[in-house]
């Protein structure tokens, strides 16, 4: 019994440690973790599907595309930024609007709480990546001011409301 008792923390730290390589860094995916105006820690998990880096095996664009699924978040939270030709360089502003389908629509927006879409501000709001590994990782530091939506409509008469955050992003082996 004495045996058994000795080897059983080892035992059960080798079964834990089981699944480890089934993680994000391995099947793709990543996580952006928040603070709204300063307040809160929230997170929400991106799967593989949720990000489009550039020279993406299955794209052909220049661009960093992060759109959060709404499930994925806890607080009702969804969040999406695109920015153009990204790099370590320094603090890059994100595209407020795009042509898609041959129309104008926000790239760079936040739904709080299941609230009505909040688009950018652009006055002092920057992506700056600090680490890019060739096409496979990609994390960044995330400042980007909202118009204040989160009462089911946006207001100018209010501040613009401030999320801070961290990114981070893998690119699944099989498709680096």
């Amino acid at each position: 019994m004495k045996f058994f008792l000795k080897w059983l923390p080892f035992v059960l730290l080798l079964f834990g440690c089981g699944s480890i390589n089934d993680s994000w860094e391995v099947d793709g995916g990543g996580y952006f973790k928040y603070k709204i105006n300063g307040e809160g820690d929230y997170s929400i998990e991106l799967g593989v599907n949720d990000v489009e880096p550039p020279f993406y095996v299955n794209n052909s664009h220049s661009y960093f595309l992060m759109r959060t699924n709404l499930e994925e978040s806890r607080h009702g939270h969804q969040f999406a930024f695109l920015i153009n030709k990204p790099s370590t360089a320094g603090k890059l502003t994100p595209v407020l609007r795009a042509n898609i389908g041959g129309r104008m629509e926000y790239v760079t927006w936040m739904r709080f709480e299941n609230s009505v879409l909040a688009p950018m501000v652009a006055d002092s709001s920057y992506v700056h990546f600090d680490e890019i590994i060739k096409d496979s990782l990609w994390t960044a530091n995330v400042n980007i001011y909202f118009k204040d939506c989160r009462f089911g409509a946006c207001s100018d008469s209010l501040p613009p409301v401030l999320v801070t955050g961290r990114m981070r992003y893998w690119v699944p082996a099989d498709e680096r």
